[in-house]
């Protein structure tokens, strides 16, 4: 307060001398600087960095929390309990780490359903789009899937070559093909299936 009444004091005293002497107000008027206390430049800017940061910050979680499921798991001895209490971490740990990955593509989704008239933020346009998302996840399953059908069948060709005339070998050997055959077969009609549907969008 005091030192406020002191600049009051100097302001009014400097102002009441220096205008006789021709001396004009704008003259008199100081720019104070001031620095950006943040270091953004935009709210844009900002909210990327958060989601960026918040995206981190979800992923350690989650493995953290994996982890912890998965020890639960090993020391579980056969406890029901505890083997319910894992598969229950490891499971809300993947759908908080999915949640946490797609928001961007689910923010993208709503601006595209909205159609804004001004720019999109820089971590929505950098986001993938839920579609893309999914084609990508069908193609790493196909995937997986297509390297097991491969180790499925050459287990069940290895099992027929080293039956030596045992029946029971031979027929588990041939179940393996078969099987291993028809999952192939559903896993590429399920592609066509969800490619042509795709298709009509």
């Amino acid at each position: 307060m005091k030192i406020i009444q002191q600049t009051s004091i100097v302001t009014f005293l400097t102002i009441f001398l220096l205008l006789p002497l021709g001396v004009s107000a704008a003259t008199l008027v100081v720019s104070v600087p001031f620095t950006n206390p943040i270091g953004f430049t935009s709210v844009d800017n900002l909210l990327t960095s958060l989601l960026n940061s918040l995206q981190g910050i979800i992923v350690v979680i989650s493995i953290i929390f994996i982890v912890i499921g998965a020890i639960l798991y090993i020391t579980s001895a056969g406890d029901e309990k505890r083997m319910t209490t894992a598969k229950a971490a490891i499971t809300a740990s993947m759908i908080g780490l999915a949640i946490g990955v797609a928001a961007p593509s689910f923010l993208k989704e709503i601006y595209i359903i909205l159609k804004p008239t001004g720019s999109l933020p820089t971590a929505v346009v950098a986001a993938p789009s839920i579609a893309t998302i999914a084609l990508n996840t069908l193609n790493f399953l196909l995937g997986v899937v297509g390297v097991i059908t491969i180790i499925m069948l050459v287990v069940g060709g290895i099992m027929y070559l080293t039956s030596a005339g045992n029946e029971n070998k031979i027929d588990t050997a041939k179940k393996i093909v078969k099987w291993s055959i028809v999952g192939i077969a559903i896993t590429l009609a399920a592609l066509v299936i969800v490619k042509q549907i795709a298709s009509f969008f």
